[in-house]
């Protein structure tokens, strides 16, 4: 069975997808929609923009994908994607390979389980994505500040950028729970195996905290920007002053000369 993830865009509107979407609801809350599509065939969206497939054809995922585009924000043009394929042997044991899980046991929570751990890998690469943006911005803004000592950007742009930034790691810190572990899991052994199994090859864990690493570089330096950028503010405002009372000090001087003469 192929398990296929696609990150969509920055949400999908679950509400609105659900009144269109045809197919057998499995599992529906406000942050996951789980469809049986056909006989052991399966689609799931998740809020924040991932949606990962089950057994279907390159065609209906197209399909699906080109359904799902008025539901999402900012749709992506490129897609991050994952797959990875379960082999079902029901003699041998548990394994986890490069590109494939071997199971002993293969029903709907285990393709569940698969699906929501190829959608966390997607939404990881996402932000990962955004992430390494962000961070080639601040590259050239350190890089100005190493050779000129100053930053060229406008107040506008600085806020601008301050806002994207926190934009997104609002979003990361929305879909925190996104990367606990799964309900289902917790009263079934085997279910945890294979969430474990998968979580540990798709490196969720790992990656997860290099995006959070590779924020908290963006924040560090955006604070040093907005102290710099105070700074030369403060010293135009101090500049200003000066010019101020020299031109009262100048009307003052020019007063008592018109007097005296």
């Amino acid at each position: 069975m192929k398990i296929i993830a696609f990150h969509t865009g920055e949400a999908i509107d679950l509400a609105r997808l659900r009144e269109n979407y045809s197919g057998q609801v499995v599992q529906d809350n406000p942050s996951e929609l789980f469809y049986r599509v056909d006989d052991d065939q399966y689609a799931v969206f998740f809020d924040y923009g991932a949606v990962a497939f089950a057994n279907m054809s390159d065609v209906d995922i197209t399909k699906n994908l080109l359904l799902l585009e008025p539901f999402c924000e900012n749709p992506l043009a490129e897609k991050p994607r994952e797959d990875i394929e379960i082999i079902h042997k029901p003699l041998a044991g548990l394994e986890m390979h490069f590109d494939n899980l071997q199971v002993p046991v293969l029903n709907e929570k285990v393709v569940e389980i698969a699906l929501l751990n190829l959608a966390h890998s997607v939404a990881l690469d996402f932000f990962s994505q955004r992430g390494q943006v962000l961070l080639g911005e601040i590259r050239e803004l350190t890089g100005q500040l190493a050779l000129e000592g100053r930053i060229h950007i406008s107040r506008k742009n600085m806020l601008r950028f301050i806002g994207r930034t926190l934009n997104i790691k609002n979003r990361i810190v929305e879909n925190l729970f996104i990367f606990d572990t799964p309900d289902l899991v917790w009263d079934d052994e085997y279910l945890n195996q294979v969430h474990r199994a998968l979580a540990r090859n798709l490196e969720i864990q790992t990656r997860f905290r290099e995006v959070e690493y590779t924020f908290k570089v963006i924040e560090d330096n955006l604070a040093v920007y907005r102290e710099v950028y105070m700074h030369r503010e403060s010293s135009q405002l101090e500049w200003i002053i000066i010019a101020l009372i020299c031109i009262e000090v100048l009307d003052l001087i020019v007063g008592k000369l018109d007097y005296w003469f």
